[in-house]
């Protein structure tokens, strides 16, 4: 069982707080606080989230593990700072020169079928479905997880707005943009490489 014991006296200490006045606190006797406090028994979940409330300590310090729980990395904005890796920001880049222009694009599923004007037919997953794939990493996810519960765009689906624009730009809903550049080097030539 993990020993919390340690950790909530000096909790309790640095508040300069009695046994009793953090009984009385948590509605528990003075001989239950003691008790934690030797280990000899522990808090319940509702009082062990009370405990983490009162001190202002995340429950996983107060237990004494190191690491975030998977659920507190996942969902709170600490923990997508402490599970995260350093990732680059920057755009990716492409080889200089001129790429085949999208002429027709369609949208299956959040799947791109693009008929360029040099007659190849590619396909590219869009950025609402790499965005909701990347909601379930750790490590890619931050920012993106709102998808998760129904925050982002849901009907990306057949007939979705789409727009070429002179360039070669390709533009969903009028603003999810996809430059011609990675409309060629982005996309596949089968549909089952992405």
């Amino acid at each position: 069982m993990v020993e919390i014991g340690t950790r909530l006296k000096e909790l309790r200490q640095a508040k300069e707080m009695s046994q009793k006045q953090l009984a009385d606190h948590l509605h528990v006797t003075p001989q239950t606080v003691s008790k934690w406090e030797l280990n000899k028994s522990y808090p319940d979940l509702d009082t062990l989230l009370q405990l983490s409330e009162f001190f202002q300590i995340s429950t996983d310090k107060l237990l004494g593990n190191s690491k975030p729980s998977f659920l507190h990395a996942l969902f709170s904005k600490k923990g997508e700072n402490t599970m995260k890796k350093k990732e680059t920001d920057s755009k990716p880049s492409y080889p200089e020169g001129d790429v085949p222009k999208a002429v027709k694009v369609e949208n299956a599923a959040n799947i791109l079928i693009i008929t360029f004007d040099n007659g190849d037919i590619r396909y590219l997953k869009s950025h609402y479905l790499n965005d909701y794939l990347d909601a379930y990493s750790l490590t890619k996810g931050r920012g993106k997880r709102r998808l998760l519960i129904g925050g982002g765009p849901t009907i990306m689906w057949l007939g979705t707005d789409i727009e070429i624009l002179e360039d070669g730009t390709v533009l969903l809903f009028g603003k999810d943009s996809y430059s011609p550049q990675e409309l060629w080097y982005e996309s596949q030539s089968r549909a089952t490489g992405l």
